[in-house]
């Protein structure tokens, strides 16, 4: 057993540092003292923390890796095994700008009695938010500090002492205005208990500098769940926000780059965007000769700012001003006005340049360019890394810019035809080749279709390609007109086809001179072979046929289907190998429930020509519909049939459209409410769909022939005729809504859109929509009626009616308000919270519940009472009697109400109630005082006729009578006159 360490090691609070590895980045000289004294261990950087305790070892790397997931961890040792007393490890994990957390902070105490290390808890706490890199803040009820970290004593307080702060308020220690929002802000979180996630704040740091923060404001409750105060924490985030500034600029710059058409727009914007970023106020660039004697200045701005006082044609030597400088030593270099290289240098003609800035923009270690800048002030800060970091992204963008346009300058310098054509027929551009060549000008060559300058024997071959959208793999020949009407041969080349933008790029050569020479010398081979080779010929253009058919293309063994031979196109098709093919048959493709209806139309035509349509599935699992044609052949000596295959699929898909098309407009019409009616000139119906029964009360057969305007009542017959002369200069009119009689007798209302379609042959006449609305206009003449009445009930009535709109909280009301309470119309408003605020503070909590009560419990009616402010300031007492409307699903929506003045009455009622209680207090003196001297004059009097024969003093109890008898007296008198007084 080793000995017990003294009292400063018991009470030791060491503190480490760890990495995602579970090693040490750092540590106090209490932990490396801890460990040498503890467990004999020369503590340092890079140690593996778990094995530096022995058999505890696997249980703390677990609660390592718990504490990397977002938990505070704890872990006690008490064994005595290699310690002298037992202690505690508390792992915190350490947050992040970006949220994660790489770090964990480790602390280690001693365990001893429980008061002793409750007074540990306060300066471990406090240690470790001392360390943490946020800012900490904890404020009580009345906003004054309780307790924060270091940073936010040394930043926001300007002071580093622990004691520093607290039971101050944002109001001493920011400006009035900003320190009287913080309290408001403070006491919002603390008044809702919602608190402030992740709002992002700026920080003015004790350097000066601002820091972009995510601010965090938690309110604090007691046991009570009472709202105590809160606690702050503001997390640094200002490395993101610059990395997302420095982003949001290389983007400016490598659009402006795509924007410009030429390399001097691109790096005029890339000065102005740099300057505005960094705040500069001049810039300029440069690259070097072509020779690499001197640099030439490609670029300067503001464009009205010419600072280099020399002529357009800029230029430095190396080693000569910044930009020859920077060149000479390939590095960024910072000057200032005292150099001597700013002088003349004026900025709108009177500040001088005071600082600058040139650094080299390099691409794969080659300089394609150098950037200065320059500002009016003189200790300009200078953001190396962030210039350093740009110049990498432009370098890049130059070098892309500048391959455009020397792509440029070969489109348009080539002698070779090269152009851009549409899948739509038209050519898009093309080089001043063309316009050599053919004699058409350009705006010529691009307003026709190209087919037009196609020879017409090549015409076929070219719409051919177009229609496959297939590139020709080998060289592709054709006669071209020129103006003149001669033509040229022409050998093109294509590129792919571009998808997105529906062209191809082609390329040209005349081959006339070549042609001429090459059908001369054929023609003279021809003769002299024409016997020998024709039967080869003839092989060699059906096997070319074969192989090169754009169109997919089998041969079959005619007996059992087997594929014998392939072509490319039927292999980009189908997505099977050749390979592949020569193992199946063609049964292999077809889709289910067609074997029976193919076999025997294969067996039919054995040995003849058939066409068949099949639907096949290729290697994808993708459904083709194809047309098969087939003719019989011996290939190889076997029996066999060559097939093509047209894929109809696009066609087929859309005439399933078409007919679900068809279907859907014939339900529409056959089954639809509205009436679909076609009428000629004179307005004589030509067609009426079924819904002529539901309006007319007639068949469409009944209809035919009649005119539309001997259905319209006389009324309304003017002002549609005058609707319908419109149609003279506009296409579609919608009639104004009119009356119809129908078989019936009835007068239905009828709403009607009229289109013209006389000159679309499939229609040939007016095309009229119409729908019944006579419910409708029942209903609107109803609801007119109704706010008719509703209007003449709100004047008529001194009450106010309101209509309150619970889902938008906007009161409507009518004009008695104005009249009751002394306000206009525009003081009163729509604001529901309006009336809230002149309900009397008394009655305010037992008018809301009740309010609150009717709309959660869906109370139909309530009635209450309360007094309600007026414009003077006195209070009316109100009689509120309210209904509540609710939609189908039973959901408050509406509450309509009656405010009626009861002042008066109020007044009435309590005179009423205070003349009573007089008339009680009158009742009582009758009751009690009467009855005292009435009480002696009967007893007195009862001595005299009981006892008269006893008494000695009969004349003092006559005299006591009188007395008893003139005190009543009094009494009846004043009650005779208070009497009076309240009558």
């Amino acid at each position: 057993m080793k000995p017990k360490t003294n009292a400063s090691v018991n009470k030791v609070q060491a503190f480490i540092s760890l990495n995602k590895s579970l090693k040490v980045l750092a540590y106090n000289d209490a932990a490396k003292s801890f460990f040498l004294n503890s467990l004999n261990v020369d503590f340092e950087i890079d140690l593996y923390f778990p094995d530096l305790f022995k058999v505890h070892s696997l249980p703390i790397k677990e609660k390592l890796e718990k504490a990397f997931k977002g938990n505070m961890e704890m872990y006690d040792i008490s064994s005595e095994e290699f310690l002298y007393e037992p202690f505690r490890i508390t792992i915190s994990p350490v947050i992040e700008e970006n949220d994660s957390f790489s770090k964990l902070s480790v602390s280690i105490v001693s365990l001893v009695t429980a008061d002793d290390f409750s007074s540990q808890q306060e300066p471990m706490l406090r240690a470790i938010i001392d360390n943490l890199p946020d800012y900490i803040f904890v404020k009580n009820r009345e906003h004054k500090s309780v307790l924060s970290n270091r940073k936010f004593r040394e930043n926001i307080l300007k002071e580093d002492k622990r004691e520093a702060g607290y039971g101050l308020t944002p109001l001493d220690y920011f400006e009035d205005e900003k320190g009287k929002a913080i309290i408001a802000d403070n006491e919002k979180v603390m008044r809702t208990g919602k608190p402030v996630i992740n709002r992002p704040d700026i920080v003015i740091n004790k350097k000066g500098e601002e820091e972009r923060v995510l601010l965090t404001k938690v309110p604090l409750k007691n046991e009570e769940n009472e709202i105590t105060g809160l606690v702050g924490i503001a997390r640094d985030v200002t490395t993101n926000y610059k990395q997302e500034k420095k982003k949001e600029l290389i983007l400016k710059i490598i659009k402006s780059f795509g924007d410009s058409s030429t390399l001097r727009e691109a790096m005029e914007e890339t000065l102005r965007l740099l300057c505005t970023e960094l705040g500069f106020d001049y810039a300029e660039a440069y690259k070097i000769s072509m020779n690499k004697n001197n640099l030439i200045r490609t670029a300067f701005w503001p464009l009205d700012q010419d600072l280099s006082g020399k002529d357009d044609y800029c230029t430095y030597e190396m080693g000569d001003g910044l930009p020859g400088q920077v060149w000479e030593e390939k590095e960024l270099k910072a000057i200032n006005h005292r150099t001597g290289l700013l002088k003349n240098m004026l900025f709108d003609g009177e500040k001088p340049l005071k600082s600058a800035v040139g650094f080299p923009v390099v691409y794969k270690n080659k300089i394609v360019s150098i950037l200065c800048f320059g500002a009016i002030e003189e200790n300009k800060e200078i953001e190396t890394q962030f210039l350093k970091e740009v110049s990498i992204q432009i370098a890049s963008v130059i070098e892309s810019k500048k391959s455009q346009d020397q792509l440029s300058d070969f489109f348009h310098y080539s002698l070779n035809l090269i152009a851009v054509v549409g899948l739509d027929g038209f050519i898009k551009m093309v080089n001043p080749s063309f316009e050599y060549k053919f004699g058409y000008s350009k705006d010529e060559l691009l307003s026709l279709p190209f087919i037009e300058f196609i020879h017409p024997d090549d015409l076929e071959k070219v719409l051919q390609a177009m229609n496959e959208l297939e590139v020709p793999k080998s060289k592709f020949e054709i006669r071209c007109r020129k103006k003149d009407g001669s033509y040229l041969w022409i050998s093109w080349r294509f590129s792919r086809f571009f998808e997105d933008e529906n062209v191809v790029y082609v390329f040209g050569t005349d081959i006339t001179p070549l042609k001429k020479a090459y059908d001369e010398l054929s023609a003279q081979i021809f003769e002299k072979e024409k016997v020998q080779d024709k039967l080869q010929l003839s092989e060699e253009k059906y096997r070319s046929l074969f192989d090169v058919s754009s169109l997919p293309m089998w041969v079959l063994d005619r007996e059992q289907l087997r594929f014998l031979s392939v072509n490319q196109a039927a292999v980009d098709l189908y997505g099977y190998s050749r390979e592949e093919f020569l193992k199946m048959k063609v049964q292999d493709l077809w889709a289910p429930n067609q074997e029976k209806r193919i076999n025997k139309i294969v067996e039919e035509n054995h040995d003849d020509f058939f066409k068949v349509k099949v639907k096949h599935i290729t290697k994808a699992g993708n459904f083709l519909y194809v047309i098969v044609k087939s003719n019989p052949l011996t290939f190889d000596g076997i029996k066999a049939r060559v097939s093509l295959v047209n894929d109809v699929t696009a066609m087929v898909k859309a005439e399933e459209k078409l007919q679900n098309s068809e279907k859907r407009f014939k339900a529409l019409v056959q089954e639809g409410s509205d009436l679909i009616s076609i009428v000629d000139c004179q307005y004589n119906y030509i067609y009426n769909s079924p819904a002529s029964q539901w309006v007319f009360g007639l068949v469409p057969l009944k209809i035919k022939g009649t005119n539309f305007r001997d259905y319209i009542h006389k009324d309304d017959i003017g002002r549609v005729d005058e609707f319908m002369a419109y149609l003279k200069t506009s296409k579609r009119v919608q009639l104004p809504s009119y009356r119809i009689k129908n078989v019936d007798g009835e007068w239905r209302w009828i709403e009607t859109i009229v289109t013209n379609l006389k000159d679309e042959e499939a229609v040939g006449g007016i095309v009229m929509n119409s729908r019944d609305i006579t419910e409708f206009v029942e209903q609107e003449r109803k609801l007119i009626d109704s706010v008719k009445r509703y209007d003449i009930v709100a004047k008529a009535t001194t009450d106010i009616i309101t209509d309150y709109d619970i889902e938008k909280d906007k009161v409507t009301i009518n004009e008695a308000a104005s009249k009751m309470l002394g306000f206009t119309a525009e003081e009163i408003g729509k604001n529901g919270a309006w009336w809230d605020e002149k309900i009397h503070p008394a009655d305010y909590k037992y008018v809301k519940e009740l309010s609150q009560k009717m709309i959660e419990e869906r109370i139909k009616n309530l009635t209450i009472e309360y007094r309600f402010r007026c414009k003077d300031g006195s209070y009316k007492h109100i009689l509120d009697r309210s209904y509540l409307l609710t939609d189908k699903n039973n959901i408050p929506k509406r509450i309509i109400g009656s405010m009626q003045d009861i002042t008066e009455r109020k007044k009435y009622l309590i005179e009423i109630e205070n003349h009573n209680k007089r008339l009680k207090e009158i009742a009582w003196t009758q009751s009690h005082v009467v009855r005292a001297p009435l009480a002696k004059v009967m007893g007195l009097v009862d001595l005299l006729i009981n006892y008269k024969d006893d008494l000695g003093n009969v004349d003092e109890l006559l005299e006591n009578i009188l007395n008893s008898a003139n005190e009543l007296d009094e009494i009846i008198r004043k009650i005779a006159v208070q009497t009076e007084e309240q009558l």
